[in-house]
C-alpha cells in the first residue's frame, strides 16, 4: 500500500505529464471542490491539526516538548482553585458552537 507521500509524488510525476491546459483547468477545480468538501465536513478545530512526523515514538515527543505528568491529586487541587464565571450550561453550549 502506497503511503499519502508517495501517491502525492506519484499524482505529481503524472500532473507534469499534461500540457492540455483544460484537463490541468479540470483536475485543479476538482481538486479545489474535493478540498472545501473536506474541510467542511471537519470540525473547525481540525483546521489546526496537523499530521505527526513519521519514525518518532509518543516517549520522544514527549521529551522534545518537555511534558511532565501530573497526579490525579494535583490535578483536583488546580480545579478546585479555577473561578468559574459562566453556568454548565453556558460552557456546554459553548461546546457546540
Amino acid at each position: 500500500m502506497n503511503t499519502a507521500k508517495e501517491l502525492r509524488l506519484d499524482i505529481i510525476e503524472l500532473l507534469f505529464k499534461i500540457d492540455d491546459i483544460k484537463i490541468l483547468n479540470l483536475i485543479r477545480s476538482q481538486l479545489e471542490k474535493k478540498n472545501k468538501e473536506r474541510r467542511e465536513e471537519l470540525p473547525s478545530f481540525m483546521e489546526a491539526a496537523t499530521s505527526l512526523r513519521e519514525d518518532v515514538s509518543l516517549e520522544e515527543i514527549m521529551k522534545e516538548q518537555n511534558y511532565k505528568t501530573v497526579s490525579y491529586e494535583e490535578y483536583r487541587q488546580k480545579v478546585k482553585s479555577i473561578q468559574w464565571e459562566e453556568s454548565l450550561d453556558e460552557l456546554l453550549a459553548a461546546l457546540t458552537k
